[in-house]
């Protein structure tokens, strides 16, 4: 009898070990249906709050993906963004996140990149290995000519910025500015970005854009065919 208890504990114990080797943590789609949708409530309430922080005067709006954008400064009402044209621009750009935006009364931003010098030297961030010079691009409407090989390269990654800033700058002349604002389901996710630059998970990306310059595409060819002669 001794002997048949010992082989019925034995083969127990065997079961349940091999039961928890084999435990899984299968992926729940409606579950990550449900967290996606309370990240983008958090980034929602996380944005007005810095609109409303930073006393943000003009008119917020959105793009089909959800990017939200705004014309600060409609520029000299002259020249005006067209396909094929040659625009350059300056930009900032920070981050913020629950944990970092909340954690006192003033308006927490990471900032992590320009290619505007002024910018850098004001932040303290000057990196002498970097070229400040304007950013320069085809535009098209869309921003899919950004150029993805440059110290900014990792935007042309970001389809959700490359449309709203093809959106958003066509509100806009030389010299405009605008700001867009990523809930972080449009920019790096929950997985943020571990390379250069380093974002962490689910975080909110705010750039603000100068449009510096706007070189007529017409114009560009029509030089290109006077030196040529």
């Amino acid at each position: 009898m001794k002997y048949i208890i010992y082989i019925i504990l034995i083969s127990f114990f065997t079961i349940s070990c091999t039961l928890d080797e084999e435990y899984v943590e299968t992926y729940d789609p409606e579950q990550a249906r449900l967290d996606s949708l309370k990240q983008r409530s958090d980034d929602i309430e996380l944005i007005l709050s810095y609109i409303e922080g930073t006393g943000l005067q003009t008119v917020v709006d959105t793009t089909e993906e959800g990017v939200l954008y705004s014309v600060i400064d409609s520029g000299d009402f002259e020249v005006y963004p067209e396909n094929n044209d040659i625009i350059s621009l300056n930009l900032a750009a920070y981050y913020t996140t629950d944990s970092i935006f909340y954690t006192n009364d003033s308006i927490d931003l990471v900032f992590f990149d320009t290619n505007d010098r002024s910018v850098a030297e004001y932040f303290g961030i000057v990196d002498e290995s970097k070229f400040y010079v304007p950013l320069a691009y085809t535009y098209n409407g869309l921003g899919s000519f950004f150029p993805i090989i440059s110290d900014h390269g990792y935007l042309a990654l970001v389809s959700d910025f490359k449309k709203a800033l093809g959106f958003s700058i066509s509100k806009i002349s030389e010299g405009g500015k605008i700001k867009i604002i990523m809930p972080s389901g449009n920019a790096y996710g929950e997985l943020g970005n571990a390379t250069t630059p380093v974002i962490p998970a689910n975080a909110v990306l705010i750039f603000d854009i100068h449009l510096i310059k706007i070189r007529k595409w017409q114009k560009f060819v029509l030089l290109q065919v006077i030196i040529t002669k």
